[in-house]
């Protein structure tokens, strides 16, 4: 009688086909397996993305309202400038808890890096400060006083926050497509 070596018992069981019920796991289903992990994790990362539908009108009016209102209160003067800046901390107020909200509604949470968050809003940022400039430049230039000005700067600005965020939307759901 000769005995099976380790090298034996290892070829044995390579070549020892799996039953449904049995722990045996080939290497092509712990693949597949780690590659729907992935996936998920890639799905789950998408949806964490996606704001709102009413997070783009709501960040507009909280840019575009205390410009309206600082406009207003530089005719009066007096308590109205103080009105003016509680609405402007108050709008800020809700661009704050807007953002914990998104994070929070999504059930996902994933942080980025940094280099990440930059490169994700670098672009649309530096969009809109062009946008906002022109306009502003724009209005100058066609004889606005300052407050109209500021008014339209600022109702740029909120445009084009609600567009960046529709863009996104549309982005994540055409990536979610792909992967779902």
């Amino acid at each position: 009688m000769s005995r099976a070596g380790p090298g034996d018992v290892m070829a044995q069981q390579e070549n020892t086909p799996t039953r449904p019920g049995d722990t045996a796991v080939s290497a092509d289903s712990a693949a597949e397996a780690l590659h729907g992990i992935d996936a998920a994790r890639e799905r789950a990362r998408l949806t964490a993305g996606l704001t709102p539908a009413w997070y783009g009108p709501v960040a507009a009016a909280a840019l575009i309202v205390p410009a309206l209102v600082d406009a207003w209160a530089q005719e009066r003067r007096g308590w109205a400038v103080f009105l003016s800046l509680l609405v402007a901390l108050a709008a800020l107020a809700v661009l704050v808890a807007l953002v914990d909200v998104v994070r929070r509604s999504s059930g996902v949470r994933v942080t980025r890096p940094w280099s990440a968050r930059l490169r994700r809003g670098g672009v649309p940022l530096l969009a809109l400060l062009v946008a906002g400039g022109a306009t502003y430049g724009l209005s100058q230039a066609f004889g606005a006083d300052q407050a109209t000005s500021k008014v339209a700067v600022f109702v740029v600005l909120g445009l084009g926050v609600w567009t960046v965020f529709i863009a996104r939307n549309a982005s994540i759901r055409q990536k979610l497509q792909v992967t779902g």
